[in-house]
């Protein structure tokens, strides 16, 4: 067990510093959430000005920003898994004494991790510096961010499995967009839940990101225990039903590899 362990340490460790290394493209992801969280920042300035809400961007300014930090930190797992699996790769690695899909996912943690501290870390000085005091208190600031990067985790997982239906599709690319785009509207990915019509928010909680987005990300202006409770319950609901299916996909992408050799 000790082994095992360490091996997906070691691959954690060693996507975690590929990661920290391309300074390019963390440069790039960096400027563009600081354009982002600016223009968003005057937008809600203005719209507090007219509804005579004076705090109502650091409001959604904060919520923006953990919001960023679970959907820009999130790596292209599913493409990765869809071309393993197209070309054979994972044929290489299903008899070897490591898991091919925790090995890819444990990858791709690292690189998550990397991207998700630094999104986190530059973010929280740009917005401070740009809204002033944040509406949680200093102590909940690392449940936040604890419970953000979980979040972080599920969403990754998710598009695993988005990656595994490569057994039965011929391209996850639409499949993929499609995700993303549903993400992004029953999430709350840029604007809160809380801005749409009843009917709407109803439709949203039978997705899982109502509660990998929208929840999570909830934290940061409505904290309490009951909807910390809430957050873990439904979070965990969503991830044995990925996990399940997960295992399912992968289950009989082994048999395949088994039997037909890819």
């Amino acid at each position: 067990m000790n082994k095992a362990f360490s091996k997906y340490l070691n691959l954690f460790q060693i996507s975690f510093k590929q990661a920290w290394g391309n300074k390019a493209n963390l440069s790039g992801m960096l400027f563009f959430l600081f354009i982002l969280i600016f223009i968003y920042n005057r937008l809600w300035e203005v719209i507090g000005i007219q509804t005579g809400e004076n705090n109502l961007n650091s409001t959604f300014i904060w919520y923006l920003l953990f919001a960023e930090a679970v959907i820009l930190s999130s790596p292209k797992i599913e493409r990765i898994l869809f071309e393993d699996i197209r070309s054979g790769t994972m044929a290489y690695y299903i008899n070897k004494p490591i898991s091919f899909f925790l090995m890819r996912y444990v990858e791709s943690l690292g690189n998550m991790t990397v991207c998700y501290l630094l999104i986190v870390g530059f973010g929280t000085i740009i917005t401070l510096v740009f809204t002033g005091k944040p509406p949680f208190t200093l102590w909940q600031y690392p449940l936040i961010v604890l419970f953000c990067y979980i979040s972080g985790t599920l969403n990754t997982l998710l598009y695993a499995g988005v990656g595994l239906c490569g057994l039965w599709l011929h391209s996850i690319r639409t499949l993929g967009m499609a995700i993303e785009r549903l993400a992004f509207i029953f999430g709350g990915a840029i604007f809160p839940l809380t801005i749409y019509p009843e009917w709407f928010v109803e439709i949203a909680k039978w997705t899982p990101f109502y509660s990998i987005y929208y929840l999570t990300i909830k934290l940061v202006y409505d904290f309490s225990w009951a909807n910390l409770g809430y957050v873990i319950l439904l979070n965990s609901f969503w991830s044995l039903l990925i996990i399940s299916f997960i295992t399912y996909a992968y289950t009989k992408l082994s048999k395949k590899v088994n039997i037909y050799g890819g």
